[in-house]
């Protein structure tokens, strides 16, 4: 989704670097009041693959998103905006306020946050993710881009500081479907508020593991072959050797406590669970991607 950036500040340095040849003048030739900056926001990971699904939790900005940047210009003064705004190509625009380059040879320096009301201490994912829960707690960041006018790309690449996870469940022997549809599924002994965000690689420390329950979002419909498929927006934390992923199902509890190295979870990874629920508790547990795999959309 990278683009280069090419008709309007291109056709100002065109006139400019004319004009200076002319005059043997780089600042004559300077449009007075500089050149507008113009930037563009990436998600990781995205692919024209996905474009049945708008949502930033599927790598695609569905447009009107607000970013907040971070610009700091050469001689070292800062710019904090909160209202920076992504259109659907994602070009990024902003109302009321130009921001301009001084002169050819200044440097930007330039990150950023998604939503705008995030914290950068710490952020936090929702306790309940059934509904809009589940986007509202997606958080990505942009790590530094240090560009200059002539810089052939200017495009921030928003990175997922969240791990996601993603359980599908079939039904094994002694229950059925619809028993399983009905059965409640959470996930259990977590922490919903992450730690400090790292804006030099786009991601978050890990936290350790609380008491929070997180309900998870059911995908419909479910993987082929299976029941049910659920997925959640976690801080990175390690879930090895502890509680989990928890079921009740005709009158039962039943855990699926990941053996070590199943859950420990990264910023910007994700961790896919093919669990059998029978009457008897979880079997055939199937865990994709050790360690944490390519964050896509879930079929």
């Amino acid at each position: 989704m990278k683009k280069t950036n090419i008709p309007i500040y291109i056709m100002y340095l065109w006139a400019a670097l004319v004009l200076a040849a002319c005059t043997g003048d780089d600042d004559a030739a300077w449009p007075e009041g500089g050149v507008p900056l113009e930037l563009y926001a990436a998600v990781e990971g995205y692919s024209s693959a996905n474009a049945q699904t708008r949502a930033t939790t599927e790598n695609r900005w569905e447009g009107g998103e607000r970013v907040r940047l971070w610009i700091i210009r050469g001689d070292g003064v800062m710019n904090v905006v909160d209202n920076f705004s992504v259109k659907p190509d994602g070009k990024l625009s902003v109302s009321g306020i130009e921001y301009n380059w001084a002169n050819l040879g200044e440097e930007k320096k330039i990150y950023g946050l998604y939503p705008s009301s995030r914290n950068i201490a710490s952020f936090f994912v929702q306790a309940d993710q059934r509904d809009e829960g589940y986007q509202d707690s997606d958080c990505m960041a942009a790590p530094y881009l240090l560009i200059t006018v002539t810089s052939p790309d200017k495009t921030l690449v928003f990175r997922h500081v969240t791990a996601k996870v993603v359980v599908h469940l079939k039904a094994g022997n002694g229950v059925t479907n619809d028993e399983l549809r009905r059965a409640t599924v959470t996930f259990e002994n977590l922490a919903c508020t992450g730690g400090i965000l790292d804006f030099s690689n786009g991601t978050a420390e890990q936290v350790t593991p609380d008491i929070d329950r997180i309900t998870p979002n059911e995908v419909t419909p479910a993987a082929d072959g299976y029941v049910r498929t659920v997925r959640a927006l976690l801080p990175p934390q390690n879930k090895s050797g502890q509680k989990f992923v928890k079921i009740v199902i005709g009158g039962k509890t039943f855990y699926y406590p990941p053996a070590t190295g199943e859950a420990n979870f990264f910023s910007g990874k994700m961790y896919e669970y093919r669990l059998t629920v029978t009457s008897e508790g979880i079997e055939n547990i199937d865990m994709e991607g050790e360690g944490g795999g390519t964050w896509h959309p879930v079929e």
